[in-house]
């Protein structure tokens, strides 16, 4: 029996590296970034920062702002960093400009986005 007992003082360390990576993010997030860096990718590089109120979403390259290119879930939004768990959005199918050079549903597009109004404003198929 008293072998048992170093065995279980190693099973909390153990158990570390099989947590699912959604809950890890969820107790690394909550610290409000001081310098307009978030999450756990790019510029955030794992701080886990949370983006204040007027810089709301954490984008996939771990800076806080606002704006498509921050708050689109299509765009890589991190929900764990962002300010509140709704600020990242989905795009609106033939609403929202495209953040990437895609466009529509097929082909490359898998977003519905639609072209800005200047510049490549067809959507080719």
């Amino acid at each position: 029996m008293l072998s048992i007992i170093p065995l279980l003082l190693l099973l909390p360390a153990a158990l570390g590296s099989i947590i699912p990576p959604a809950l890890v993010e969820d107790r690394a997030a909550g610290a409000v970034s001081p310098n307009k860096t978030c999450g756990i990718t790019g510029a955030g590089l794992n701080n886990g920062y949370t983006c204040p109120e007027t810089d709301a979403c954490c984008s996939s390259y771990g800076f806080c702002g606002t704006g498509d290119s921050f708050c689109l879930t299509s765009a890589g939004c991190q929900t764990a960093y962002s300010t509140t768990r709704t600020t990242c959005q989905a795009p609106k199918s033939g609403t929202t400009i495209s953040v990437d050079g895609t466009c529509g549903t097929s082909g490359a597009g898998k977003s519905g986005y639609k072209c800005p109004a200047t510049g490549a404003t067809c959507c080719s198929a």
